[in-house]
């Protein structure tokens, strides 16, 4: 079970990543008075993608909690790889149901540079697991991490 200080951090990095960052992105766009992308069918693709990202992480979550014995949180961090599922195509799914939440929200609200938040939160995640996640993931779980990385890719779905 999620300990207090886990879902505490969830939260933050919730309200970080998808109310606080878009916010100041929407801020930004009207500040400079950039275009702003809004109609009837974008907001409903941004609903899906948002809620299809939110059934994803929760999903990933399960799987780290049911197998892994933890949670996506540093510091509660699952006890046993987690390999299984969604993890046998990419190994970092839950950043991708973040991508897909966020690219929801640019296009519910349409504000120009809510793409430029994706892009940054992108770049900033991706250097993020190579410096800081994957070396941590190396030095616990060892040989079986390394074995894992070479056979599912960092991002992009693995064909079978």
């Amino acid at each position: 079970m999620w300990k207090l200080t886990s879902i505490a951090l969830a939260i933050i990095t919730g309200a970080l990543m998808f109310i606080i960052c878009p916010g100041i992105a929407i801020l930004i766009n009207i500040y400079f008075n950039l275009p702003v992308f809004r109609n009837i069918i974008y907001q409903i693709i941004g609903v899906g993608l948002s809620a299809i990202g939110i059934i994803f992480f929760l999903y990933c979550s399960n799987l780290f909690s049911k197998i892994g014995k933890g949670t996506p949180a540093p510091i509660e961090p699952p006890k046993k790889l987690v390999i299984e599922g969604v993890y046998r195509y990419t190994r970092n799914p839950i950043f991708i149901a973040y991508f897909m939440i966020i690219l929801g929200l640019f296009f519910i609200f349409g504000y120009f540079f809510m793409i430029i938040y994706i892009i940054s939160a992108i770049i900033f995640l991706h250097f993020y697991l190579i410096y800081f996640e994957e070396p941590s993931l190396r030095k616990r779980f060892g040989d079986d991490y390394i074995t894992y990385t070479k056979n599912v890719p960092r991002w992009f779905l693995k064909k079978n």
